[in-house]
């Protein structure tokens, strides 16, 4: 666990490695998190949700790209969301992040405006759909899976609604007996969108 509030000892470039967060084992590796906060593209003032957010790693690589950067986290698991609220407390200034334990389908009509949108847990088409209802022009979503449940999901929105769709996988050297080999990280699928002016031309 790491104290690094103002972004001063760590820096502010996304993708902040495992070691510096309060976790279960479930988390965005940093490599995945550096490519989501590219598609997420945080700007100063801007509000993300992240939803499912586990240990806050997203919203926390979001806030610390600038002072100005705010978040909320939506949690059910209250293990998870204390530890969101520690990596808050710990990486984030005070009143950056936000963490919200509960159902995101039951706390989500209660969120301030978003900016952009990260779903990393709970991924409903329907959850996907309110996200790019209430976004901005400009607005940006981006969705991670795991599941082969989840992938059909996204699968049929980016079917519907564009966007783009790619598969992340990651390997890292690790020992074998007295060599090394490459250990693969689940593959991740992700769809990212943006939201257009004129909801005909969304991509």
């Amino acid at each position: 666990m790491t104290t690094d509030r103002n972004a001063t000892g760590l820096g502010r470039t996304p993708g902040l490695p495992e070691e510096h967060f309060v976790h279960d084992g479930l988390i965005t590796k940093h490599p995945v998190r550096a490519v989501a906060l590219a598609a997420l593209r945080p700007a100063p003032g801007e509000l993300l949700w992240d939803l499912g957010t586990g240990a806050g790693s997203i919203a926390v690589d979001w806030c610390r790209t600038d002072p100005a950067c705010r978040a909320v986290g939506v949690e059910r698991r209250p293990e998870r969301a204390a530890n969101a609220r520690a990596n808050a407390d710990n990486l984030t200034l005070p009143g950056q992040f936000e963490v919200r334990e509960g159902p995101i389908d039951e706390l989500i009509d209660a969120l301030p405006a978003p900016d952009a949108v990260f779903i990393g847990g709970g991924l409903t088409a329907r959850l996907a759909e309110r996200c790019m209802e209430v976004l901005p022009p400009g607005g940006r979503l981006v969705v991670h899976a795991v599941t082969m449940e989840a992938e059909v999901v996204i699968a049929d929105l980016h079917g519907a609604h564009g966007g783009e769709l790619f598969r992340l996988g990651i390997e890292t050297a690790d020992r074998i007996g007295r060599l090394r080999g490459w250990r693969p990280a689940r593959t991740i699928t992700c769809w990212n969108w943006t939201r257009q002016a004129d909801r005909a031309g969304e991509q």
